[in-house]
């Protein structure tokens, strides 16, 4: 029978993730899922070796973590803080300088994506009230928040990661101190800032001020009026019972009822089509003819100059992004049956910078994709407090007091216990997220909904790949090769460069939990093929997964911002390169002076 070697099999399934990843072919938890099947299916690891990744410290911790963010955020304490430091005046490169900063701090505690979630809304009132381009906003507030994740352990699930890997390796190695390389940390996000004071601000794109939410999506091109025949069989029944409009993927935005005698917006149940009105509908040229086609209905007019007809004082026009973690992502407006759940009407949708106004029904929705939707300002408020869209509009929180001093002082004990107690992170981090649950800071079935499970799922999965790397000495492979490098002539602090260099690079077309997985025993086993003290090459493999600037499908904080900053895929690598390297160079230099190789 023909036997296939295990370190083969390792190698297929790591490079078979690795094309997924890349072509997005399929979700990355999902790939994970399949990283821990195929090991324990081939036997290459025992079915309790390969889940043991889900029951890891660092799964706990970031769950954990994940709940802190979700009750700052709650509170309103994050967004409260941001603003009582970002809001008075200022110049353009005063205003990018502070985001910058904010961002950074703020992602030293709470996750990536969470400080995004958070600051995107306060950047877009920053934008309108300073008459600034939101471009030149955006992309330094999402490059900061990676930068931040370099101050503690806890600031990235990368670093909680790499700590979980080291901790498994055994003596002589030993995980990060929570504060260890904060002051490192602290000067890459320094380098960060004075980019984005320099070339940096000049590399950011520039979008125009002046545009509302209907020219910026194209709104008039696809939204038109349609008079109701008095033969249609429309006639004394409502939009929701019409499922014409869904078959031919229109959406009834509004009713101007005969005579003009009054507008109803965003359409409800209740509210029954006449003889003579006239619909606002939603949908592509040749949809609103098939419509009609089957329907005895009569076009008006394209509404080209009637934006107001499209909201009122009860109903809104807003931009929403979908955030990493929401139920919507992966799924099709039709198939989420997102206008039941949210009682939304979605006019249009930005993709990777492009606007999309045809089959929207039939779209699947993706981390970062903006929507511009219509709807009751109830419906609105409610999906904004259900957290799986992030409504953009600038809207004042009352500040839960008591919650927010709650939350503040159970991270600020676990911080602290963190440092003076030999009690491990993941213990202290859950009894403070159980200490929010009893305090009732944050409510039981919140929990379910404030993680973000699929990056959990990876981060499982992932540790079983990076478990089978370890025990077939795939790691030991390439520290050898690094090794051979040395020997031809390259030291250590040129070895550190390399890590850094190849680390970066491969957490552009990778995640960053899968890069840490793989680089980390490289590090680990290189340090000790040298001879040398790890903690050098191991700092060089966490700075690498953090420099994820050049793609904004890199880290979910850069997809977040693609819609609302209006960005396009080159502008990541204009203004993302120069970065990456600068701060390459930087780390390079910095590494060996705070972690000496001897």
């Amino acid at each position: 029978m023909f036997a296939v070697e295990p370190a083969h099999v390792v190698l297929a399934v790591l490079a078979g993730s690795l094309i997924l990843f890349v072509t997005d072919a399929l979700r990355f938890d999902l790939v994970a899922l399949l990283v821990v099947l195929v090991l324990a299916i081939t036997g290459t690891l025992e079915p309790q070796e390969a889940f043991r990744g889900f029951a890891s410290p660092a799964v706990v911790l970031i769950a954990a973590m994940y709940v802190f963010g979700h009750a700052l955020y709650r509170c309103g304490v994050a967004e409260a803080i941001g603003r009582k430091f970002l809001e008075g005046s200022g110049s353009e490169l005063s205003i990018v300088l502070r985001v910058t900063l904010i961002a950074g701090l703020f992602s030293a505690v709470i996750s990536n994506t969470g400080v995004v979630a958070t600051l995107i809304p306060v950047c877009m009132g920053l934008a309108r009230r300073h008459r600034i381009p939101v471009s030149r906003l955006m992309m330094p507030m999402a490059f900061g928040s990676l930068l931040g994740g370099l101050v503690t352990v806890i600031g990235t699930s990368s670093n909680v990661v790499i700590n979980d890997v080291i901790g498994s390796a055994g003596p002589p190695q030993h995980p990060f101190e929570l504060f260890e390389f904060s002051t490192y940390g602290l000067g890459l996000l320094l380098v960060g800032c004075l980019y984005f004071l320099g070339p940096g601000r000049l590399l950011l794109p520039r979008s125009r001020v002046d545009q509302t939410l209907a020219e910026r999506y194209q709104v008039p091109k696809f939204v038109t009026e349609i008079l109701v025949e008095p033969t249609s069989t429309l006639i004394n029944r409502n939009v929701a019972d019409c499922e014409v409009f869904e078959r031919h993927d229109v959406t009834v935005l509004g009713i101007v009822r005969a005579g003009g005698e009054s507008t109803v917006l965003a359409p409800g149940p209740y509210n029954r089509i006449r003889a003579d009105d006239t619909l606002i509908l939603q949908g592509a040229p040749e949809d609103i003819v098939r419509l009609s086609g089957d329907l005895p209905l009569k076009e008006r007019k394209s509404v080209e100059t009637a934006e107001t007809r499209l909201y009122s004082d009860d109903v809104s026009l807003v931009e929403v992004v979908v955030p990493g973690g929401s139920g919507f992502v992966g799924r099709t407006l039709l198939s989420s049956e997102f206008r039941t759940r949210t009682g939304l009407n979605v006019v249009a949708i930005s993709k990777h910078g492009e606007v999309q106004l045809r089959r929207l029904q039939a779209m699947p929705l993706e981390v970062g994709d903006t929507l511009l939707v219509q709807g009751h300002r109830r419906d609105v408020e409610r999906a904004r407090k259900s957290r799986q869209l992030l409504v953009l509009d600038e809207v004042i929180r009352s500040l839960g007091r008591s919650r927010a001093v709650t939350s503040l002082v159970l991270l600020g004990a676990v911080l602290l216990a963190a440092t003076v107690t030999d009690v491990d992170l993941a213990v202290l981090a859950l009894a403070g997220a159980l200490g929010l649950v009893l305090t009732r800071t944050v409510r039981p079935e919140e929990i379910y909904r404030a993680v973000d499970w699929q990056v959990l799922i990876l981060v499982g999965g992932m540790l079983a790949l990076g478990e089978a790397f370890e025990r077939y000495e795939l790691s030991g492979a390439v520290a050898g090769w690094l090794t051979g490098l040395g020997q031809d002539g390259l030291g250590p602090r040129a070895l550190v460069l390399v890590l850094l260099l190849s680390t970066a690079l491969l957490t552009q077309v990778l995640n960053n939990v899968s890069t840490a997985v793989i680089m980390t025993p490289v590090a680990i086993d290189l340090a000790a093929t040298l001879d040398v003290d790890s903690r050098a090459f191991l700092m060089a493999v966490l700075t690498g997964t953090s420099l994820a600037f050049m793609s904004p499908v890199a880290h979910q904080a850069n997809a977040m911002v693609m819609g609302p900053g209006g960005y396009r895929y080159r502008d990541y690598l204009r203004v993302g390169t120069p970065l990456a390297l600068v701060t390459v160079a930087v780390a390079a230099w910095l590494i060996p002076l705070f972690w000496p190789l001897v």
